[in-house]
């Protein structure tokens, strides 16, 4: 009787610890120059450990999508203008494969964290379902993260410099 007891009372713990266990999804991206981008699941957002106390821009975009190649010097002027607070992580979510994501990051002077969406669909199809979008990704998508790690916008189409600014500006006071 004590051994089927104690048989129980283990079970009991085992199962309340796995229960209450932290169950947050980690992806580990890895860039165009091979550098590991480590982001983990929060209950408000995202948390990009490299990345910390600065505001993150995510952008899911594609190699064919015109308004995803004509904000590229957007980006290009963001990540120049603000070095110390500001990342911007660009997803290839058109299945683009890796050499050919890397020729196209060069061939447009993309001087920010660019990653082959080809070999990272699973974080792909999280961002989009987290997002709202279950059938279908619209491109660009943008995903704003403060310096908190908290998602303050996501936004489907292309947006100006202007509105880019400000958004920066918003994540990081």
């Amino acid at each position: 009787m004590k051994k089927l007891f104690f048989t129980l009372a283990f079970t009991f713990i085992s199962m309340t610890s796995i229960i209450s266990a932290d169950t947050s999804q980690v992806y580990t991206l890895t860039t165009t120059d091979n550098k590991s981008i480590i982001v983990s699941e929060t209950k408000e957002g995202l948390d990009f450990k490299e990345f910390k106390g600065k505001a993150v821009i995510l952008i899911l975009f594609g190699h064919r999508c015109p308004p995803c190649i004509a904000e590229i010097p957007e980006f290009v002027e963001l990540t120049n203008k603000h070095p110390n607070d500001l990342a911007i992580v660009a997803i290839e979510s058109q299945n683009y494969p890796a050499d050919k994501v890397k020729e196209f990051q060069k061939k447009y002077k993309m001087n920010y964290n660019v990653v082959a969406g080809i070999n990272h669909n699973n974080f792909i199809t999280y961002i989009a379902g987290r997002a709202g979008y279950t059938n279908g990704i619209p491109l660009p998508l943008l995903i704003a993260i403060d310096k908190n790690g908290e998602v303050q916008n996501v936004h489907a189409g292309k947006q100006t410099l202007d509105e880019l600014e400000f958004l920066v500006k918003d994540l990081n006071e």
